[in-house]
């Protein structure tokens, strides 16, 4: 019976005594270290076998090397968010960071009469495509209620029809671009004020 208790040395080939397998630790078994060192296997090179001697674990060094590594992620994330903050990436304003130019009006394009000129509306009601004296006075009209038209040139287009539209939904008519009765009625009204 005595010769059960005496410590076995360890075999390089049995898979369930190797540090995955679980067993019951007795006073008489080595620690990992020891018996690498007693056996000549020597896997993880000379300089872990001196650490491990010194007292330090292997997981122990690791660990402190994790802690290294994550530290200079940190410091490294830290330092680009505030490279960042000062280009202003982060800065936010109330006004539109986008900008957007308008072309430079010319007076060929928009004829706004002065405040003081009195203009006459057309008489008739008119529709796109229409041209004439009756276009001529609507576009003047419209042009002297702040609604641009583009050039004055008595063509009922596109410009002319849009500013109708704006007109009409001001005026809290059906927007369809046309001058029937009742825009041409709201269009009198418009001019002649409060």
């Amino acid at each position: 019976m005595a010769g059960r208790d005496r410590p076995r040395k360890r075999d390089p080939d049995d898979w369930f005594s190797g540090p995955g397998a679980v067993r019951a630790r007795s006073e008489a078994d080595e620690p990992p270290a020891r018996v690498a060192e007693a056996e000549g296997d020597d896997w993880l090179g000379d300089d872990s076998a001196a650490g491990l001697r010194g007292g330090a674990s292997f997981g122990a060094n690791l660990s402190n090397r994790g802690v290294a590594i994550t530290a200079g992620v940190v410091l490294a994330v830290c330092l680009l968010i505030g490279g960042l903050v000062l280009a202003g990436v982060f800065k936010s304003s109330p006004h539109a960071t986008a900008t957007t130019s308008t072309p430079p009006t010319t007076p060929a394009q928009t004829t706004t009469p002065s405040p003081t000129a009195t203009v006459s509306p057309p008489t008739t009601t008119l529709k796109p495509g229409d041209t004439g004296k009756q276009v001529r006075a609507l576009q003047h009209a419209l042009a002297q209620l702040g609604y641009s038209v583009g050039t004055v040139d008595g063509n009922y287009g596109p410009a002319t029809t849009n500013a109708v539209k704006q007109f009409q939904a001001a005026a809290k008519l059906t927007a369809d671009g046309v001058l029937g009765p009742v825009t041409l009625a709201a269009l009198v009204s418009a001019l002649r004020g409060p």
